[in-house]
């Protein structure tokens, strides 16, 4: 684990709780790699990491794998119809279990030296484990990740003291079905990554381009013009923020809409510390991504399609997201993260109006308390 003592240089500027007054995190933050595996430790692996839907879990024997951070993990729905969550390594020799999605059948069944597990997690048979001295099946049981529930997305935490995530976002599954009504009729239908490659920033610069659109007008006219972004809205709830575009134009220069279309707003949500929402106006449909870190200054993403049932994929909206806006947002987060190994630079200042408007950067200066808290905590 790394030390915490990368981190008791004071700060040349202070990163201050007045957003207005603030200055942004130092660049070692996003480059060096002793913060990236402090990261790991006190933000990823305990804090509530988006990995499936419920509709991909939805049967006996169902089972979705993924990672936090560098930490196999999977899901699985065991016989009572309970959803459970473990740590996706054999206790034996540390091979994993399960690959991708499927469903199992009777046993959790490693494929290495084919010990079984049950859908609870208990050892049930090692082979030859009767002529071993001293062995006891008991000791041998799958180690539990916590797991949550919240407008049928399935959250892991690998902490077991973490406080509950509908506590930590008392207001989002309220605020997400006020604001998408048909949310319960979305179905999924898609999952893709963004152009099959990771993009050459970290994690953090992802983070700190989603939560703001100071930079939309200049570095996304299309959205611009979407958007009417003198009516941009970003608000703070708990650890969640959402951006909110309560006046659209159908007729734009990215895509056009219908002006009686099911979804006729945009709205982001951030979820921390890597989860988010994105809804952009039209069909109705929506992405749930994960921001996947791969490294200091690499990140990778996982995008989850949901559509009202029976609706088409508008081929003009999903190119202009995927291969405009998408490639727009990659090209200045790579463009940021070479910068920030220049010695021209170390702490940038938040541009923060007092009205907190939506082109403002006070959820930029919220997410960095958040970082250096976790990393101080």
């Amino acid at each position: 684990m790394a030390s915490s003592n990368v981190l008791k240089a004071e700060f040349a500027r202070p990163l201050s709780d007045d957003a207005e007054l603030s200055y942004t995190l130092p660049s070692r933050y996003y480059t060096d790699p002793a913060i990236y595996e402090l990261e790991k430790e006190k933000i990823f692996a305990r804090s509530w990491i988006f990995l499936c839907h419920i509709s991909q879990v939805a049967e006996p024997g169902a089972y979705v794998s993924g990672e936090v951070a560098d930490q196999p993990v999977f899901v699985v729905r065991d016989r009572k119809g309970e959803l459970r969550g473990y740590h996706n390594v054999c206790q034996h020799r540390a091979h994993e279990l399960v690959q991708g999605s499927g469903t199992l059948k009777a046993t959790i069944t490693c494929p290495y030296h084919a010990w079984a597990y049950g859908l609870d997690g208990a050892l049930r048979t090692a082979r030859n484990c009767e002529n071993v001295k001293g062995f006891d099946k008991e000791d041998f049981g799958l180690k539990s990740v916590r797991i949550e529930e919240l407008c049928g997305l399935i959250f892991v935490n690998l902490d077991d003291d973490a406080v509950p995530l509908v506590e930590q976002a008392p207001g989002l599954e309220a605020d997400i079905r006020a604001q998408i009504p048909y949310w319960d009729e979305l179905e999924l239908t898609d999952i893709y990554d963004f152009g099959g490659r990771p993009i050459e920033a970290g994690w953090k610069v992802v983070v700190d381009n989603y939560v703001e659109c100071y930079h939309c007008a200049g570095a996304h006219p299309a959205f611009a013009d979407i958007i009417e972004m003198s009516a941009y809205e970003h608000t703070i709830d708990g650890i969640t923020a959402r951006q909110l575009g309560p006046q659209t134009r159908p007729k734009n220069t990215a895509y056009d809409f219908p002006e009686d279309a099911i979804m006729p707003r945009s709205m982001f949500w951030f979820l921390w510390p890597i989860n988010t929402i994105n809804v952009l106006p039209g069909s109705g449909d929506l992405m749930v991504t994960q921001v996947v870190p791969m490294g200091p200054t690499r990140t990778a993403f996982r995008n989850y399609r949901f559509a009202p049932k029976g609706a088409s994929d508008d081929p003009k909206r999903r190119d202009y997201i995927e291969n405009i806006l998408g490639v727009e947002d990659m090209d200045l987060c790579e463009s940021v993260q070479r910068g920030l190994n220049s010695r021209g630079y170390d702490q940038g200042r938040f541009m923060v109006d007092t009205a907190r408007s939506g082109e403002g950067e006070h959820v930029v200066h919220f997410f960095h308390k958040m970082v250096r808290d976790a990393l101080d905590a």
